[in-house]
């Protein structure tokens, strides 16, 4: 197959009824979920004028969607996931509103707002598996690579226009027609679940639920198996490093190369096109490209974009390092995930995918506070260097003895059935002074 008609053939997911409406009801959804992203911290900073709060905020949402992933994975492998998503998404839409209804009601206190900031946690970690388990019901699994890789298209799409128009819709409105629009975008993916049509038999697995003792199974499952034992530990150090330089980049847009809150958005951008722009090339990649072949590059983009950020001498080549962190993270997050969806049993899809949702949640708020006291203890530069090599560590330390390899297994290696009883980071607005 040729990558020309790789590419048709990754666009053919579009095909499918239910993956359109799961596509364009939750490119309209995130849109509005980058509104609140932006308002949340800018409320807190505004405030309180302190850094400290907007991290605790932040925390206060990672926090509890890591804890919540257990619960969202033993849901999802026990309800039908179509069910699960529109109560985890009409429940997302009233936190909105109550953010909505603190700021309207004329109510200044940060700490409602950190509050709150809990429930969008915990509503997000609920969601997650069954958003990204209920891939696999709505694309042959021939297409699981293409359909995967556009859904993380469409979230970075959304990363590409939320910002400027939150934050326009932020200075022109207030923040809470922002906490509104937010809102309301829910009604977009809310309708296209209700119209999907799916023929899937679910088999509720018998006894009682235990999200605890179920997630440790799941854990003990993943790490039997080569293939998803290596996914979990390579995203885990993903959103260590990865996902925390994104975060973090707000101090090279203002402390490297003065450009403020706009080099700000505008790096994120770039984040956000180099994986949009990367999609169609690993979707159609699929009958082409080994998994371990995508991975290994996906390091090596990585420690590129870091380096070339840390040497960057002037803003437009940091704007080039932000453009391959983000293929760099879509050609990951894609690679990643498709490994698992291919191996695991299905009555354990959720609970596994929200074991590699956690560890990658999780690592993230670790990598932001290391690295950002790196940061502060000497300069942004320095700090994207360490990552830089970082990643080259990684990617050799993967490619010795074949260990990413384990990727390209398109059926798991574990067999015995899976009973019942045994997953994108708020970004940090520029300091002030």
């Amino acid at each position: 197959m040729t990558a020309a008609e790789g590419l048709r053939e990754s666009f053919s997911v579009f095909r499918l009824r239910n993956y359109r409406l799961f596509w364009f009801g939750g490119l309209a959804s995130n849109i509005g979920r980058w509104f609140q992203t932006l308002a949340i911290p800018l409320v807190v900073f505004d405030l309180t004028d302190s850094a400290g709060w907007v991290g605790f905020a932040g925390f206060a949402q990672i926090l509890p969607m890591a804890l919540m992933g257990p619960y969202g994975g033993a849901i999802a492998d026990r309800y039908p996931r179509r069910k699960v998503l529109l109560v985890t998404q009409t429940l997302q839409a009233f936190v909105a509103l109550g953010l909505m209804t603190l700021w309207f009601s004329g109510v200044r206190s940060p700490g409602a707002y950190v509050a709150v900031s809990v429930l969008v946690g915990m509503t997000a970690g609920l969601n997650l598996p069954a958003w990204q388990a209920i891939v696999s019901e709505i694309v042959p699994r021939e297409q699981l690579l293409a359909g995967i890789t556009l859904n993380s298209a469409q979230f970075n799409a959304s990363r590409m226009i939320g910002p400027a128009l939150g934050g326009a819709a932020i200075a022109w409105f207030g923040p809470g027609w922002a906490f509104f629009v937010n809102a309301i975008s829910y009604s977009a993916v809310l309708t296209g679940l209700a119209l999907m049509r799916l023929d899937i038999v679910h088999r509720r697995p018998e006894g009682r639920m235990r999200p605890l003792h179920e997630f440790a199974g799941a854990a003990r499952y993943a790490f039997r198996s080569e293939g998803i034992r290596t996914a979990i530990l390579t995203v885990s150090m993903i959103g260590f490093f990865g996902l925390s330089l994104q975060t973090l980049s707000v101090t090279v847009a203002e402390d490297v190369f003065d450009q403020g809150e706009r080099g700000f958005g505008l790096l994120l951008s770039f984040v956000g096109l180099g994986a949009v722009s990367m999609s169609p090339i690993i979707a159609g990649a699929a009958q082409r490209i080994r998994r371990s072949q995508l991975q290994q590059t996906a390091l090596m983009l990585y420690a590129m974009g870091a380096l070339v950020i840390a040497v960057a001498p002037v803003f437009a080549v940091a704007l080039a390092g932000g453009f391959m962190m983000g293929a760099a993270h879509l050609t990951s997050a894609s690679t990643l995930n498709t490994a698992i969806q291919l191996q695991v049993d299905e009555s354990a899809r959720a609970k596994v995918l929200a074991v590699y949702l956690s560890m990658l949640t999780a690592s993230n708020p670790i990598g932001q506070l290391i690295l950002g006291q790196l940061i502060d203890r000497t300069n942004p530069r320095f700090a994207y260097g360490v990552a830089g090599g970082a990643f080259l560590m990684i990617a050799g330390f993967l490619a010795v003895g074949g260990r990413l390899e384990g990727l390209d297994a398109d059926a798991g290696e574990i067999t015995e059935a899976y009973g019942g009883e045994v997953q994108p980071t708020m970004p940090a607005p520029p300091r002030r002074g």
